[in-house]
């Protein structure tokens, strides 16, 4: 038994078009690609330029061991610095408008789920859909699962009710 007795064509073609549209918005794999190499490239010679970039300031300085062992840990506290930073600026926004991506579908899905229940009898089995966003190294722009649970409008029973008011399985409320 497929999904024709709870979803129609018409419904079905009409949500998978808006998945696609809302995910194909927060999915931009060239931009996305070249960000990270560009991200990845300056995660290693950044924190490097910078390291002897400090280091280099004491050249000319006639400096003694102990001075020299805190001159070498400054650089690499600011090396390490850097690296973070670099890591919040390059990497922070790409999962941001991710996350946004993920909120708004989850906002529609959720949507939809609260008219599936509406329209539903009260013992019919809903579908349920999950979507898979696109990832950075995946193209897919929609993964598309709808699933069939058990509904019921009663709170959760494991006992007989008489004249069928209540579920004799648990079932979602």
């Amino acid at each position: 038994m497929g999904l024709q007795n709870y979803v129609s064509p018409h419904m079905w073609e009409t949500r998978v078009r808006a998945i696609t549209r809302m995910a194909s918005q927060y999915s931009k794999p060239v931009l996305e690609r070249s960000w990270m190499f560009v991200a990845i490239i300056l995660t290693f010679i950044a924190p490097i330029v910078a390291y002897y970039d400090y280091i280099h300031r004491f050249d000319g300085e006639r400096i003694d061991d102990d001075r020299q062992n805190q001159i070498i840990w400054e650089a690499r506290l600011i090396a390490l610095a850097v690296t973070v930073g670099l890591w919040i600026v390059m990497f922070l926004p790409i999962v941001i408008w991710k996350y946004m991506g993920r909120v708004r579908v989850n906002k529609m899905i959720n949507r939809w789920a609260k008219d599936d229940i509406r329209s539903a009898s009260s013992y019919a089995a809903i579908p349920t859909w999950k979507v898979t966003m696109p990832s950075m190294f995946r193209d897919g722009i929609v993964g598309l699962t709808p699933q069939l649970q058990a509904h019921c409008s009663m709170p959760i029973s494991y006992s007989w009710a008489p004249l069928g008011l209540g579920c004799l399985l648990p079932c979602a409320t």
